[in-house]
């Protein structure tokens, strides 16, 4: 918000896909008069702490959660595909991998380890704050990672201000499986939509 505050945003829709979800809502709870609209992208606000104990998601636990998200082998970093991507690329040089290793978890590699320990921590869906703005929730049919459960819950903790969106044929990637088919539920929704009544 300190970066809004600077460009001089006073009101602002949000968009955050998977954690950049968790950020976009946190937004919307603790700055309600400055942020309209929501839009959240396969982001799992609503998992629970118990969620990964009792099986919900691919990954059993956090160690397990952080050995995925931030891989360190070009193996791990297959494992990752494969669980973000419905259809996921049949080949990869290891190269790329390294590469993608090299720049997106080496780097604050533990501070993001702190960020994935600290999602899941203490979490109760009882403990998470309504947000009344209006939601698009957008969700990849496939999606592993915060699998679509997640969705169906938080559409109901956050009543009749949310509409969910589910993509089909995608996994947890749905910016990089089908971006139009994202920028169209968005734009449908920031763009060419009055503000919805009280249906």
């Amino acid at each position: 918000m300190a970066v809004m505050d600077a460009l001089n945003v006073a009101k602002m829709d949000v968009m955050g896909l998977s954690y950049g979800g968790f950020v976009a809502y946190s937004m919307a709870a603790q700055f309600k008069e400055r942020v309209g609209r929501v839009v959240l992208g396969c982001a799992g606000v609503s998992l629970e702490e118990k969620d990964m104990e009792e099986g919900l998601s691919q990954m059993s636990s956090v160690d397990e959660a952080v050995s995925i998200l931030l891989p360190q082998t070009p193996e791990k970093a297959r494992e990752l595909m494969r669980l973000t991507f419905h259809k996921p690329p049949q080949t990869l040089p290891t190269c790329v991998l390294n590469d993608y290793i090299e720049v997106m978890c080496t780097e604050y590699r533990q501070e993001k380890k702190e960020l994935i320990q600290a999602l899941g921590k203490d979490r109760k869906l009882s403990n998470l704050p309504k947000i009344t703005q209006p939601t698009l929730l957008v969700w990849g049919e496939y999606d592993q990672l915060f699998p679509l459960e997640l969705a169906h819950r938080l559409k109901s903790h956050i009543g009749e201000n949310a509409e969910l969106v589910i993509m089909k044929n995608v996994g947890h990637a749905l910016n990089v499986e089908k971006p139009k088919e994202l920028c169209k539920h968005m734009k449908s929704f920031l763009i060419h939509t009055l503000p919805p009544t009280k249906q």
